[in-house]
């Protein structure tokens, strides 16, 4: 993380403690990263240090709940101190094989959104084909998904391209929410009602349509606490930076004073 940014983070940190301290309701926070392997870089999140974000949420006393129950919690107010929900994007093969056994030994729950058009063949995402092939640009194959799934590793949508979906009209947007939805539920026999947007791309549009298509929950890159008045198809959340004491920044809520800069950051999408 940028020493700019870590350091406004940190200036916000008592607001955020006199805001707690007035909220009626307990928030939560959500948290996600893409892929756990050999060392940390770009996307990759090493296991020597995926262990030691496990052990701050720990020291942190995180209650780390399933992100269904985290949402039903928000809206009832039910949440207790200090909740927090996990997530994984993409689907790469790393994060059943080798995130999710990690995450069972300290009975964590997460969500990995998948994206469906990229269960079979042999593709690659678009900002891995300048990679010199390696086992981490693996992706999860069906069955392996469904392993994982009936020892406990919820699955939601990730799109079926992955698309900066902002940028497709509102048909082809139901058509990736839709298809995608279709096919999860198919593999997994049990409904799917949890989407993560895709690179964050996501516009009220969109949102009314994940809706429409049967989601109940959207996650974006906007960072910063949800409470009770953030609408649960476009809740906030973090990707974890390496250094554990930036999971810690975030725990603590320093970038919810933060959030518009997410807001007037630029909306065009990814280059690919």
């Amino acid at each position: 993380m940028r020493p700019v940014v870590r350091a406004l983070g940190q200036s916000t940190l008592p607001f955020v403690r006199v805001g707690r301290g007035m909220r009626r309701r307990n928030g939560l926070t959500i948290v996600g990263w893409h892929r756990v392997d050999g060392a940390s870089n770009g996307l990759s999140t090493g296991v020597d240090d995926f262990r030691r974000h496990l052990d701050e949420l720990e020291r942190w006393g995180a209650v780390v709940l399933p992100l269904d129950d985290a949402v039903a919690g928000l809206e009832a107010g039910t949440l207790p101190p200090r909740a927090v929900a996990l997530t994984f994007d993409d689907g790469y093969a790393s994060v059943v094989e080798t995130a999710w056994p990690l995450l069972r030994e300290r009975d964590m729950p997460t969500t990995l959104f998948v994206v469906t058009g990229f269960l079979t063949g042999d593709l690659r995402f678009a900002w891995d084909r300048h990679e010199p092939e390696h086992d981490r640009l693996r992706l999860a194959r069906p069955d392996a998904l469904l392993d994982a799934a009936r020892d406990g590793l919820d699955i939601g949508s990730h799109t079926v391209t992955h698309p900066w979906l902002p940028r497709l009209d509102g048909a082809a947007v139901r058509r990736e929410l839709t298809d995608s939805r279709s096919a999860l539920e198919d593999l997994l026999g049990r409904p799917v009602t949890s989407l993560a947007y895709p690179t964050g791309g996501w516009t009220r549009e969109v949102r009314t349509i994940a809706g429409e298509a049967g989601y109940r929950i959207g996650i974006t890159v906007d960072r910063g606490l949800n409470t009770a008045r953030t609408p649960h198809l476009s809740l906030r959340r973090a990707f974890v930076p390496t250094d554990p004491c930036d999971l810690r920044l975030i725990l603590d809520g320093g970038y919810t004073l933060l959030r518009p800069l997410d807001s007037w950051r630029s909306r065009k999408g990814p280059s690919w």
